[in-house]
């Protein structure tokens, strides 16, 4: 059986000093699709090296390969070897229960492909990965500091660079006019001082940190004048606080389940980032010997491409 293919997109700015910068003149003059092939000509020799956020294992970022580079549309594709080193394992045969070799992955990791694409537009503030998601062997959370260490490395010390989550449009509209929603949650980063002064006097109280959720869930589905009023919300412009009538000041965010095919997503108004990116394409996705082609992903991700550039700016 084939596996699973998950694409995930995600923005790219760099800012110089606080300021969103063009990409292609980050710093005021330098284009970042030259430094991220001066990036990958680095990691190709030297393997960069990251511990996980447990600080229990060792994640290795490099290539195997060089990538593809199309100057003329800006782009770049290929394959991250991502690999993890901790803890010792044994490899068997599943038939025989044989014990093939011990792995000391003190000395040794054990790395899978993982497949990107790049897309760095010329005078643009905002550019576009497309990354593979396999678990134990993603490299989102790798790629920044990873980035960030390579930029510091070249004298960049005025620029920072951030990779976002981008909510797909055509994946949170198909949801949203074939699916269900199943649950809307107000969410208030301020809570009672005590559970008694809530329960006994909810519309005044003093308040402290925390986080107070207000949840309406259903089986089923919610009412479709939910779904009316919350995709309203979703396509105006945003502020720094969620406007709703008659909440405005009071919360900080609005968060909601979408349901389509047995499929959960959970989307939110004001912190669109945290919507996990991943998109499964397996279905469009042409195997060689239950190996995904490169042809196929790269199509994959140029239709993705294409879904991004409809999200509005301020996303």
């Amino acid at each position: 059986m084939n596996e699973r293919i998950l694409l995930a997109s995600y923005a790219i700015r760099i800012k110089h000093k606080r300021d969103d910068a063009y990409l292609s003149a980050f710093n005021g003059v330098d284009d970042f699709y030259d430094l991220l092939k001066k990036f990958f000509d680095y990691i190709f020799v030297n393997v960069n090296q990251l511990k996980d956020r447990l600080g229990n294992e060792t994640i290795h970022l490099t290539l195997d390969e060089m990538p593809q580079f199309d100057d003329s549309n800006r782009i770049c594709y290929g394959y991250f070897s991502s690999g993890i080193s901790g803890d010792n394992y044994k490899v068997k045969d599943l038939e025989t229960n044989t014990v093939l070799v011990n792995v000391d992955r003190k000395n040794h990791a054990s790395f899978r492909d993982v497949f990107f694409y790049f897309y760095i537009p010329q005078n643009k503030s905002i550019g576009y990965l497309i990354l593979q998601r396999k678990t134990h062997f993603g490299i989102k959370t790798k790629l920044t500091p990873a980035l960030n260490g390579f930029l510091a490395k070249e004298g960049y010390m005025e620029n920072n660079l951030q990779l976002k989550n981008i909510i797909h449009v055509s994946v949170y509209e198909k949801m949203m006019r074939h699916g269900k929603l199943t649950k809307v949650e107000l969410v208030k980063n301020r809570i009672p001082n005590t559970l008694e002064e809530y329960i006994h006097n909810n519309e005044n109280y003093s308040e402290t940190k925390g986080k107070l959720k207000t949840s309406f869930t259903s089986r089923t589905s919610l009412p479709d004048s939910w779904k009316t009023f919350i995709d309203k919300l979703v396509r105006k412009e945003r502020n720094e606080t969620v406007e709703i009538d008659g909440l405005d000041d009071n919360f900080s965010d609005l968060e909601f389940q979408l349901d389509l095919n047995g499929k959960q997503k959970t989307f939110y108004i004001k912190n669109q980032q945290r919507v996990q990116p991943d998109i499964d394409v397996t279905n469009n996705i042409d195997f060689e010997n239950e190996i995904p082609t490169t042809e196929s992903l790269l199509k994959s991700a140029e239709d993705l491409i294409e879904d991004i550039k409809l999200i509005p700016k301020n996303v």
